[in-house]
């Protein structure tokens, strides 16, 4: 109809779906409510641990939109900018990836937040995170993988580091993660015959005095019992100061070797939000207790992206504000939605009230802790009431029998403990620690090495010749690049002399791109020549047979 007012809703979780239903249904003939997402499902998150533990599927944690909300125009699409004076959202969708301007009247921001983890040395390059349905998928294809390895290994160290599994944060996310993880190595274990259940080492780390914050020190206390009593280890009152592809370092300088790190800490405001320029607090957009943006009449703003406050006079407490859980997210939803109609329809508008009915945490192994309307519970009881309440919180009929009937299938049956990898990057940072090494003679050569912080020595012996090589690598150097040739084991140690940082970049691609630019290959082949001496040294890269690529450039 000419007279509708376009709605367009941004972001597609809690917040953004209930909104844009809510609307749907409560401004049918008023408004026409069209929702961006950048994927056209909407992701279950509190289930996402459930996936990484192979309890559930990974479509078991998703709902499509279009279904769930089939009388609202779904685009897939990434919101690249706002112009607010113009009432514009400006979107790239497409393979071709054409900038389209779109026009409202009114517009939902449901961004929620970002993953920042800056503020911690190679946390970001290292760590893997809880945040979407790619994330749980790589948590639990990265564990089967290490007990895979480990199981094969007969090098000590390596196997120890494989088994040793980190998870940085005890909130929600982190106990659920860790506890989940924790269940499927351990009924993984009877298909592993050479790794022994006292070899698993499971960390959860937590800055705070006590896992589970915005729980009661007694639940608290139980869940840190009942995870250490499953070999959890729940260290408390210790942040983590860095971390490398070998571990993590605690800020009480405690190095933990291990091959898995979980970062479930580090929200922070969603990229496009921090770009707005609206105002902001604690990462999050103002909005006034309508949820309306203060100066931009027709901008609104929910979920985790946005603080909303629950009094007239707030304080500078977290408590005076709306929390960063779904719980919330539905009813700012409803909310929202009531209030836009009414402005619409020159009505008066409501402010948010909500106060939260409690909260639940699984913990694995069928137990978990409740605080639910001040009723305190804990074990199995707990455990089939999370099970339920999530259950009934998930929107679609078809998600519910789904999700049901699998958690009583995986009830019975062994987890699922295929590995269906994931292409790694063609590029990426590492970072080491001084002492570290990045490659040993006898290591298959995988890539070329671009330092970017710190400082590397490259030592390559010939034990039948007594040939001796030495150099070292500051910021702007490079080494590895005998990945231009047909050498299959690496010759050198590669050493870090400090705490550094490498830009890693595959084999196939590294000669792909040099063979493409002539000047480049003529540079690093002349480098090879000059550097180690020419092809006359037994030890030399040059001393190789080129390999040609076939000509698909495989």
């Amino acid at each position: 109809m000419a007279d509708k007012k376009k709605v367009i809703v941004i972001g597609g979780g809690f917040g953004g779906v209930f909104a844009a239903k809510s609307l749907e249904k409560l401004g049918r003939g008023v408004v026409d409510v069209e929702l961006i997402n950048n994927n056209n499902y909407f992701v279950f998150q509190p289930l996402l641990p459930e996936v990484a533990s192979s309890n559930l599927n990974s479509s078991d944690a998703v709902v499509p939109l279009r279904q769930l909300l089939s009388r609202v125009q779904i685009r897939q699409a990434r919101v690249m900018g706002i112009d607010f004076e113009r009432k514009i959202v400006i979107v790239i969708q497409g393979a071709r990836m054409t900038p389209v301007e779109l026009p409202y009247d009114e517009l939902v921001i449901a961004l929620g937040t970002g993953v920042d983890l800056a503020r911690i040395p190679g946390m970001s390059d290292h760590a893997l995170t809880m945040k979407d349905l790619t994330d749980a998928h790589m948590l639990r294809t990265h564990v089967i993988g290490c007990l895979e390895t480990a199981d094969v290994t007969t090098d000590t160290l390596v196997k120890d580091q494989l088994l040793t599994f980190v998870v940085v944060g005890a909130g929600f996310s982190g106990v659920e993660t860790a506890a989940e993880t924790n269940e499927l190595i351990s009924r993984a274990l009877r298909y592993y015959h050479n790794i022994k259940p006292e070899e698993i080492r499971m960390y959860l780390i937590e800055f705070a005095p006590r896992i589970l914050p915005t729980f009661p020190a007694d639940l608290a206390e139980y869940a840190t019992k009942n995870l250490r009593a499953n070999g959890v280890e729940v260290l408390t009152g210790v942040g983590t100061k860095s971390a490398t592809s070998t571990g993590v370092e605690l800020t009480n300088d405690r190095v933990i070797n291990a091959s898995t790190i979980v970062a479930t800490i580090g929200n922070g405001p969603h990229p496009l939000v921090d770009a707005l320029g609206l105002d902001m607090k604690w990462g999050r957009i103002k909005t006034d207790r309508f949820m309306q943006v203060p100066g931009h009449d027709h901008v609104w703003a929910l979920g985790d992206a946005a603080l909303i406050p629950l009094n007239d006079y707030p304080k500078d407490d977290p408590a005076d504000y709306a929390t960063q859980t779904a719980q919330f997210a539905v009813r700012e939803g409803y909310q929202l939605a009531a209030n836009i109609v009414a402005k619409l329809k020159g009505e008066p508008l409501k402010p948010f009230a909500y106060t939260s009915k409690g909260s639940l945490a699984s913990l694995g192994m069928s137990k978990a802790v409740a605080d639910v309307y001040g009723v305190k519970m804990h074990g199995i009881f707990a455990w089939l009431l999370w099970r339920g309440f999530y259950l009934s919180f998930l929107p679609g009929l078809v998600a519910k029998f789904r999700v049901g009937l699998n958690w009583m299938i995986n009830a019975v049956m062994p987890p699922n403990i295929v590995q269906l990898r994931m292409p790694a990057p063609a590029t990426r940072y590492i970072h080491f620690w001084k002492g570290d090494k990045v490659f040993e003679p006898g290591m298959l050569i995988d890539g070329f090495y671009t330092v970017i912080k710190g400082r590397f020595k490259l030592t390559i012996d010939n034990p039948e010749t007594g040939e001796h090589f030495e150099k070292e690598f500051g910021p702007g150097e490079h080494f590895g690049e005998r990945v231009l040739l047909i050498s299959h084991l690496r010759t050198g140690l590669v050493e870090a002399l400090e705490d550094g940082l490498l830009l890693f970049t595959a084999q196939k691609d590294f000669r792909r791109f040099a063979r493409a630019f002539p000047p480049l290959e003529k540079y690093f082949r002349s480098y090879i020549d000059e550097t180690f001496g020419g092809p006359d040294k037994a030890f030399a890269p040059g001393n190789v047979k080129d390999e040609k690529e076939d000509e698909h450039g495989s």
